[in-house]
């Protein structure tokens, strides 16, 4: 189903979906790189994003994170995008595909 939003389409049956390779890579991100104790401003200023997208990472189910973002948390923590993925594929392997789950009903709101 689709709903209209202006001149955009939305499609509904995608908005409680979790793509597994975004919440990998926010999982990864948030365990390794996000340190709880530390203040989200803080810690956006070290990755070079929005405080905004400290939050979303560190949501249960992550979030559709852009490349260009990811681009970017890369560049900070002098990590190339093609060594992070080897990480995420050695940690992850086979599960790695286009497959997604249900949202979550709860959020990690920290």
């Amino acid at each position: 189903m689709t709903k209209e939003n202006g001149n955009n389409k939305i499609n509904l049956d995608d908005t409680g979906k979790v793509f597994l390779l975004d919440k990998f890579v926010c999982n990864f991100i948030s365990n390794n790189w996000i340190d709880p104790k530390k203040s989200i401003n803080k810690q956006s200023k070290e990755l070079g994003v929005h405080r905004h997208i400290i939050t979303k990472i560190r949501d249960v189910d992550g979030y559709r994170i852009p490349m260009s973002t990811l681009a970017i948390m890369c560049f900070y923590k002098k990590i190339s995008l093609s060594d992070f993925f080897k990480i995420i594929e050695e940690k992850h392997g086979s599960k790695i595909n286009d497959d997604f789950v249900s949202k979550s009903k709860s959020t990690n709101n920290i």
